[in-house]
């Protein structure tokens, strides 16, 4: 039974439910999440006022989505690499309780990453 201590439910209609159901497949680029992770992630980004995963996917919009995602796994690839980290430590991954602060600089790091690698895709294009 849900502990009623810890959570809420709300009724939407099913239009919206359709939406959520897309988003989490669409949301996070090769990875499938929870309708609630969904639902978390959005409110998250809406309650920050940020949105990086828009923005990085805004970098790329002239990609194919296929394509969108390989950048983004790359980008993360590259991170978990550099930092020594594991994919549960990525905030974009994992919905649970991270702190913050922890959720920004890793938000921020990642938007560096792919603008750096945006300016890279742009000077091969400018040399062919």
């Amino acid at each position: 039974m849900t502990d009623k201590t810890k959570y809420k439910s709300v009724a939407i209609d099913h239009d919206c439910y359709k939406k959520i159901e897309e988003l989490t497949t669409a949301l996070i680029p090769g990875i499938t999440i929870s309708r609630a992770q969904v639902v978390r992630t959005l409110v998250d980004q809406k309650s920050s006022g940020q949105n990086a995963n828009q923005t990085i996917v805004g970098l790329f919009s002239e990609h194919t989505p296929q394509q969108r995602a390989e950048i983004l796994k790359d980008i993360d690839d590259k991170m978990l690499n550099l930092l020594g980290l594991e994919q549960k430590e990525l905030p974009w991954l994992n919905c649970n309780d991270l702190p913050t602060k922890w959720v920004k600089i890793m938000e921020d790091l990642r938007l560096v990453v792919a603008k750096l690698k945006y300016e890279q895709h742009q000077d091969e294009r400018s040399i062919n």
